[in-house]
């Protein structure tokens, strides 16, 4: 017994110790293979960007509203209103993505494109209330990405890939998410100002959302010559 149980014993990175099940799941998590599949790189593509952005709004929406005359308490009550628009939006979002009749692709790729949008305008912002109303949106479309990634996961690469490309997606996501606040500072000690940092994280988060458009006329193309080949080899083998 006690042989059978250090043979599930095995050691991930050749050092760390671990269970078999555990090192079976770093292993597939760590599967760079899939890095060849061109749906799976677009979708990568589009969580990087949105990953930039995404940590701006919470990080310098305070700091902004500062800027405009706010006191305190207000600036943290559009923190709370993020927050609960977050919440309602995943909920909201996660009721119709289970809907059959519903294209969750194209629900995450508006409300990533919409929220994008929203931010790269919120400079325009100059009051409260209208910081508060950017700060319900944004939190309420930012909702797709945190609540519906796996779910698009599922339905392009299926349940068996997610493992391995869940994985390497947080490995594109710890990345921009590193590089993503530092540059939003960056820009406020040349410029000044928080707009700059804004604009960028909405233009970024914008872009996520379109490109993931090119993903079903990429599926069709990539079904097709996967039909002409299987053509091409049935008539060779004929």
């Amino acid at each position: 017994r006690r042989q059978s149980h250090a043979e599930e014993i095995v050691k991930c990175c050749g050092c760390i110790t671990c269970s078999k099940e555990t090192h079976d799941t770093f292993v597939e998590m760590m599967n760079f293979a899939l890095l060849k599949d061109a749906v799976f790189m677009l979708f990568a593509l589009s969580n990087f960007f949105t990953s930039i952005g995404f940590n701006v709004p919470y990080i310098y929406i305070a700091a902004q509203a500062e800027t405009l005359q706010l006191n305190s308490a207000q600036s943290s009550y559009l923190i709370a209103v993020i927050g609960v628009a977050n919440t309602i939006g995943r909920i909201i979002l996660g009721y119709l993505a289970d809907k059959p009749w519903v294209n969750r692709l194209w629900v995450y790729n508006v409300c990533l494109t919409l929220c994008g949008i929203s931010t790269a305008l919120s400079p325009l912002c100059t009051g409260f209330y209208s910081l508060a109303a950017y700060c319900a949106a944004f939190g309420f479309t930012i909702g797709a990405y945190v609540g519906l990634t796996s779910v698009i996961l599922v339905d392009l690469l299926g349940l068996e890939k997610l493992t391995n490309a869940f994985g390497l997606l947080l490995l594109f996501q710890g990345v921009a998410s590193f590089i993503g606040p530092p540059i939003g500072g960056w820009l406020y000690d040349v410029t000044d100002s928080y707009g700059p940092a804004f604009l960028m994280a909405g233009i970024t988060i914008a872009i996520s959302g379109i490109i993931l458009f090119i993903i079903p006329p990429l599926q069709r193309h990539l079904e097709s010559k996967a039909k002409r080949k299987l053509q091409t080899t049935t008539i060779s083998m004929s």
